[in-house]
């Protein structure tokens, strides 16, 4: 039984315990990837990495995991590639780049700084909403596509790169940093542009820059499930 990990939704960081950064995504690529999977192969096990509000597969061999934030991730990816072959990873969600390293206000930080001593931070389970000029200082969280080759070499990775409004060269250009960069076997370059306005244009870019285009969240799962299984392990 061949076994693929898919990524789905977007992490949320806590600023305090009732407020939160969010990368917004629904999760309908991913899941019609995975029922696109499921439906053409019978020898698949999906691990299936998701926030709570992503959309998700209702099948056996579907296992769901939740998780909310970057480190949460991280944890239920190094566990799976490291005590199981993954055949292929797919990663689709929306990852954030920063999270939360302490909360203070504008006035707290001048006078740490001028006093060149250790910043005050704001404490409690919530912060007041009395207090004025907030500052939300964040640090920068982990690449989890980038760990995938380093623990498990042979696995099948799947990157996506979204960008908004650009020129298809340049998206082009992008995508192939992030697959050279991060060892992807292929990776699927999106336009948020096209994803507002209902089309859901795509190019897929294989290790020997062949570059296949896509319309829809239909055609992008069929091509890349045809893509990855020329690959011959599934």
């Amino acid at each position: 039984m061949k076994k693929i990990i898919i990524t789905a939704g977007g992490t949320s960081e806590k600023i305090d315990n009732v407020r939160k950064i969010t990368n917004s995504s629904s999760g309908k690529l991913a899941l019609t990837i995975a029922k696109t999977l499921l439906k053409e192969y019978k020898d698949i096990w999906i691990d299936y990495i998701c926030s709570k509000s992503a959309l998700r597969p209702n099948e056996e061999r579907a296992r769901i995991i939740e998780v909310e934030g970057v480190l949460e991730v991280k944890r239920a990816v190094e566990e799976l590639l490291t005590n199981s072959k993954i055949d292929y990873f797919i990663h689709t969600m929306a990852v954030s780049d920063y999270r939360t390293d302490y909360v203070t206000t504008l006035e707290k930080l001048r006078e740490s700084l001028q006093k060149e001593e250790e910043i005050e931070t704001l404490k409690g389970n919530k912060i007041s909403s009395q207090e004025k000029n907030v500052v939300v200082v964040l640090k920068p969280t982990p690449k989890i596509i980038s760990l995938v080759k380093d623990i498990s070499p042979s696995t099948y990775l799947v990157g996506f790169k979204l960008l908004d409004g650009v020129q298809k060269e340049y998206l082009i250009e992008v995508a192939k940093n992030l697959r050279d960069k991060n060892k992807c076997d292929l990776v699927i370059a999106n336009d948020l542009e096209t994803i507002r306005k209902g089309k859901h244009l795509a190019y897929l870019i294989d290790k020997k820059d062949n570059i296949e285009k896509a319309n829809g969240k239909e055609e992008i799962a069929k091509k890349l499930v045809k893509k990855i299984a020329k690959n011959e392990r599934i």
